[in-house]
């Protein structure tokens, strides 16, 4: 991400501030202007667990264009990281031109903290995305990663990998044919819920790294395209906050997404030797196959501002 200045003293802040270090001013975030003001009412939810430093949008309960697509606020600590996360992905979508107010279905998100007595399944059904809080925790995060095989497992893993499925439902017969995701990832009318029955009843004998970036998105065309997605904004996100920060320099701005991802790879490796070289685990524990990249850049290119 890029690095944020205050407008009261021109000193750094951070995505999440809400408030200037240096001088002290209340701090909101707009993601229309992809900036930080002063002045102007902040969501009703900034002195609550959701800790949130938006804007305003003056509308239903003075929530912001983030808050107001929860269907409740429980005060739940829980809920931190996935707002967080929402928060920075959803300024990815504005930024690449995608406004949920303005697509169908309706975008809104329900944050649950899952029990043994009543567990939450994380998923997406017609706009809706369920998103189980008890992941926060790290250390059921750890046991839930483990027991599922998956290499990377985060809340803002999941936000972005539920977002690719509501992208795509908003998507499909919009940005791209039928027929062209189709051609390109399969056919989504097969039986999901047979797909996944067979997914987490068989094993990984890694069979599907020719095609797929994971196991799990060689379970179902649906899964393929939302893992693919996330890849997409977890690239682009880590390519804006290398470059701002000047860990990657580029003589030009790279034209296109194949041109990003050129640049992108070598910054992955250098990320995964530095985490090594403090006992850490690989941060992008991923190898893209050709065929892989080839549907990253399929989504990349429908992106409004990308294609």
């Amino acid at each position: 991400m890029k690095i944020f200045s205050c407008p009261g003293c021109a000193q750094v802040v951070w995505f999440d501030s809400t408030s200037c270090e240096a001088c002290g001013v209340d701090l909101a975030y707009d993601p229309r202007i992809d900036e930080f003001v002063t002045g102007v009412a902040a969501c009703s939810l900034r002195e609550t667990v959701e800790s949130c430093n938006w804007a305003s949008t003056g509308g239903t309960a003075d929530l912001c264009d983030c808050c107001s697509l929860d269907l409740d606020h429980t005060a739940d600590e829980l809920r931190r990281p996935f707002q967080l996360a929402k928060r920075r992905t959803l300024r990815q979508l504005w930024i690449l031109g995608i406004d949920p107010a303005t697509r169908e279905p309706q975008l809104r998100f329900d944050l649950r903290a899952g029990t043994e007595a009543e567990p939450v399944t994380t998923g997406h059904a017609d706009g809706l995305i369920t998103l189980d809080t008890a992941e926060a925790e790290p250390s059921h995060l750890q046991e839930v990663r483990i027991s599922l095989g998956e290499p990377y497992r985060t809340p803002l893993g999941h936000v972005r990998h539920e977002l690719g499925h509501w992208w795509w439902a908003a998507a499909v017969d919009v940005d791209f044919s039928t027929e062209e995701f189709r051609d390109r990832f399969g056919d989504e009318s097969a039986d999901y819920s047979a797909a996944l029955e067979s997914h987490y009843g068989g094993e990984d004998d890694g069979s599907w790294s020719d095609d797929h970036i994971s196991f799990y998105a060689a379970s179902h065309p649906w899964e393929d395209v939302a893992e693919s997605f996330a890849h997409v904004l977890h690239i682009l996100d880590t390519f804006e906050t290398a470059t701002t920060h000047r860990v990657m320099t580029t003589d030009e701005a790279p034209v296109g997404f194949r041109a990003i991802y050129d640049r992108w790879v070598p910054l992955t490796l250098t990320l995964n030797a530095l985490n090594r070289s403090m006992g850490m685990p690989d941060p992008y524990p991923f190898a893209a196959s050709p065929t892989a990249v080839d549907k990253f850049e399929f989504v990349a290119t429908r992106l409004p501002q990308l294609g």
